[in-house]
């Protein structure tokens, strides 16, 4: 799954894939996210893989935001 953007707003957690499919989860189902400041949920980075919130030790690989029967 090929990513052109990623942001995060105070409930979810959006990806929006290259072929135009918007997926997200939702940030209260993380205890480091649902607990993090709106700085620090800003404070990520991005790879092949996933997204990366290094100062609140948590990582989301693209494949979570595939619905189960898609993969």
């Amino acid at each position: 799954m090929k990513i052109s953007k990623v942001w995060v707003d105070s409930e979810y957690v959006h990806i929006l894939t290259e072929d135009g499919v918007e997926l997200c989860e939702r940030i209260a189902d993380y205890p480091r996210l649902r607990h993090a400041s709106s700085d620090a949920l800003q404070d990520y980075e991005i790879d092949r893989y996933g997204i990366s919130w290094r100062k609140l030790n948590e990582d989301l690989c693209f494949e979570y935001f595939m619905p189960l029967n898609n993969l």
